[in-house]
């Protein structure tokens, strides 16, 4: 009886060590899982940098254009401040707490991933929305800079310029929905991981 008994107890213990080498297991499969997310969210913040770098060349940019083409500082100050606003709200859009997200809980994370998603959309939008207001503003602020309306040799620049502006327009709208589509696709590839590991630990 007492050697059952032990027996018992020996194969009570194998069970408790098997059960904790499971669940650290399952703890580190965890955090791989999670860092890997992260990982993936990386080309977030390396977009969000360049966004900076690039709005500091628009500051500039568009105060020699100003000077060079006769811009009014109304269109100037629009400018730079709905690219200001538009480079900011990307930045709190793909903002990401590493604490949280790798330790955090999560349904939590996965809300945070969908509020992404919904937040980009509107952003995109509400960017569509605005260029609508700024491309004929742009083209009348040149159109009158150059003086276009007296006719001379700014005519045929005038319309060059259009032409090139309208061709930069197009590989720069490109550009951003492609990128747009791709930050989209990483936030549900990440949801989708999610989801799989909460199925995993249920």
């Amino acid at each position: 009886m007492e050697t059952k008994h032990t027996e018992f107890e020996e194969m009570r213990q194998q069970l408790g060590i098997l059960k904790n080498k499971l669940e650290n297991q399952t703890l580190i499969n965890d955090k791989l899982i999670r860092q890997s997310m992260l990982d993936k969210m990386s080309s977030m913040k390396k977009y969000t940098w360049f966004s900076f770098l690039v709005l500091l060349f628009i500051y500039y940019a568009y105060y020699e254009a100003r000077e060079i083409f006769n811009l009014s500082w109304w269109f100037y100050g629009f400018t730079v401040i709905f690219m200001t606003f538009s480079v900011g709200f990307d930045a709190y859009i793909n903002h990401v707490n590493k604490e949280e997200f790798l330790n955090g809980d999560l349904i939590a994370a996965s809300l945070q991933m969908q509020r992404m998603k919904k937040l980009r959309k509107i952003s995109l939008l509400c960017g569509i929305s605005i260029l609508t207001i700024w491309v004929p503003w742009i083209c009348l602020e040149v159109y009158n800079g150059l003086g276009v309306a007296n006719g001379g040799e700014n005519e045929s620049l005038f319309y060059s310029m259009m032409i090139g502006g309208g061709v930069g327009l197009i590989i720069g709208a490109v550009i951003g929905i492609s990128i747009y589509f791709r930050m989209q696709r990483i936030n549900s590839d990440i949801i989708q991981q999610i989801d799989e590991l909460k199925k995993e630990t249920e």
